[in-house]
């Protein structure tokens, strides 16, 4: 109960300090903080940090009791998720030598940690404008429930274990008109409702040596669209 109290005062705090400039555009947002920075896909997250007044995407929040993590949405027009949200590289080494969920740095990571979820959003009539025309609609605080952790969750982690340990891995290069790419049955976004992994590193060379001694390309786990889209709407 304390923690959702330490949740709820957090949210009413930001929800304070952005009164004034929701449903402003980034370019007008931008004009009121001084900001000269370049247009990029990562300006939102340097302009969520210029609100917060912070210099890190992970912050302290409510005198140290939440440890929170910076997120930016964009929403297309008809208020979905433009995309998938990433997180860490996965260290497969370490998912298969802890046998304990709860000791897994996955079940660590977002039980301990709460998202602060900035949402900027295209036209609602769903044309697509420029990053600096999209509209700043909200700050959400968000915490993965008991529920999620130890099933969606869980289920990611379990069956890339799976796949490692019994040596079910497959990675299948496949040809294409100029180069070749490897693909695996490592969870993909239709494994469940919750998350994937996916490659996450510089570019297709970029890999790393599994236990089984295959080399794969840098992985990262992402939140699907889907569950993004229902973390917005709770």
């Amino acid at each position: 109960m304390e923690k959702n109290l330490d949740l709820n005062r957090a949210q009413e705090e930001i929800d304070f300090n952005i009164k004034n400039i929701k449903g402003k555009k980034v370019s007008e947002i931008k004009k009121i903080l001084n900001m000269t920075e370049v247009n990029n896909k990562a300006s939102f997250v340097v302009l969520a940090r210029k609100i917060l007044k912070i210099t890190n995407n992970q912050f302290l929040l409510c005198d140290g009791s939440i440890e929170a993590v910076l997120k930016t949405v964009r929403l297309t027009g008809n208020n979905k998720p433009a995309e998938s949200m990433s997180f860490m590289p996965i260290d497969f080494n370490e998912w298969v030598s802890v046998s304990d969920w709860n000791s897994s740095s996955l079940y660590k990571y977002f039980k301990e940690k709460t998202l602060v979820l900035f949402i900027f959003q295209q036209y609602p009539i769903g044309n697509r404008v420029a990053d600096d025309e999209m509209t700043f609609l909200d700050v959400k605080l968000w915490k993965m429930s008991e529920y999620d952790l130890n099933h969606g969750l869980k289920e990611v982690w379990d069956e890339v274990r799976y796949l490692i340990i019994e040596n079910k891995l497959e990675i299948i290069p496949h040809q294409r008109k100029n180069d070749v790419i490897f693909k695996n049955n490592l969870p993909s976004s239709k494994f469940n409702e919750l998350g994937h992994l996916r490659p996450g590193g510089k570019n297709g060379q970029d890999k790393i040596e599994l236990p089984t001694g295959q080399k794969i390309v840098k992985q990262r786990f992402w939140f699907n669209v889907s569950y993004v889209q229902e973390i917005i709407n709770i």
